[in-house]
């Protein structure tokens, strides 16, 4: 009986000391061949690291922490890393900010980039519920140009836009109100906007202080 308490004991520690990194992401900016602002979404144990501009995953990695420490070993991804190479780093959760310093890591290419790094805790707007038969108003095709189209479609009462130049397939949209979406890829929203006939003429896309006009084709 007592050896089972303690390792019940053990097993609770690892856990809770999972939990502060488990299921947050973070966004700072690196330099990897240039500056660039990415983000750390930490699983149940597994890390991805991916732009945050336009989701474009940069490295998968395995990941265990204490309430002071995590170790990181490459899955797949672009760094130099091999496989079997363990990164040691110390990190501190201070409110929204992530701080991460370097304890030992083999890999340069790697230990680079996330030494001495600060990052700010990555929340998006809550999603709320909008009516099916209101999304229903948005399928369709849209276009800003000859080369850039997408398709809205619904699917398990959600938006998903499917582009061959701009996303991925199927990419959720989330609803911040009943005219406004966030694809939660960077900063980017859209808003829906009605014609003289009352009809979706096309969205607005506002990404880093600029908007784009989409107009629907069809």
């Amino acid at each position: 009986m007592k050896k089972l308490t303690i390792l019940l004991l053990i097993c609770f520690a690892a856990i809770s000391a999972n939990a502060q990194l488990a299921n947050t992401s973070w966004k700072a900016k690196v330099t990897i061949d240039d500056t660039v602002t990415v983000v750390f979404d930490f699983g149940k144990d597994v890390l991805r690291v991916y732009r945050f501009a336009n989701n474009v995953p940069l490295e998968n990695m395995s990941y265990t922490a204490t309430d002071s420490t995590f170790t990181i070993k490459k899955i797949d991804g672009q760094s130099d890393c091999d496989n079997d190479v363990v990164g040691k780093y110390k990190y501190r959760i201070k409110g929204n900010t992530l701080s991460i310093k370097i304890i030992s890591d083999p890999c340069d290419d790697r230990s680079h980039v996330i030494e001495n790094t600060n990052w700010s805790k990555l929340i998006y707007p809550p999603e709320i519920k909008v009516d099916v038969s209101i999304l229903k108003q948005y399928t369709g095709t849209y276009a800003m140009d000859a080369q850039h189209q997408l398709t809205i479609a619904v699917e398990n009462g959600r938006l998903v836009a499917d582009s061959q130049t701009n996303l991925q397939a199927k990419t959720p949209m989330y609803a911040l109100s009943a005219t406004r979406f966030s694809l939660r890829m960077g900063d980017i929203t859209f808003d829906f906007i009605k014609g003289a006939d009352g009809k979706i003429s096309k969205f607005v896309a506002y990404q880093a202080g600029k908007n784009y006009d989409w107009k629907k084709t069809k």
